[in-house]
């Protein structure tokens, strides 16, 4: 009986990309808010997180709806037409 222990290499397995969705929100100027006034950084604040949160959501729904999510499919697509795989209409979001 041996004493050592047995060393197994971790195995990796390489994945298809899948594809990837960014949302950016409308700008929210800071510019009026003075650090010290605790309700306007507040009132800022929750105004970010509905913003981000919408944001997600929007970009969640769009996900869902995109007809080349599926990175075989979209590869596919892509090696036969020799063109990006289309996405979901801007329009969609932040509505």
């Amino acid at each position: 009986q041996s004493n050592e222990e047995l060393f197994v290499t971790p195995l990796a397995v390489p994945t298809i990309p899948a594809r990837h969705y960014f949302v950016f929100g409308k700008p929210i100027s800071t510019q009026d808010v003075h650090h010290k006034d605790k309700e306007a950084c507040q009132t800022l604040y929750m105004d970010v997180q509905d913003e981000l949160k919408r944001g997600l959501v929007d970009v969640l729904e769009a996900r869902e709806k995109d007809p080349f999510k599926e990175s075989v499919g979209r590869l596919a697509y892509e090696k036969i037409t020799g063109k990006a795989a289309p996405s979901f209409p801007i329009e969609e979001l932040n509505n």
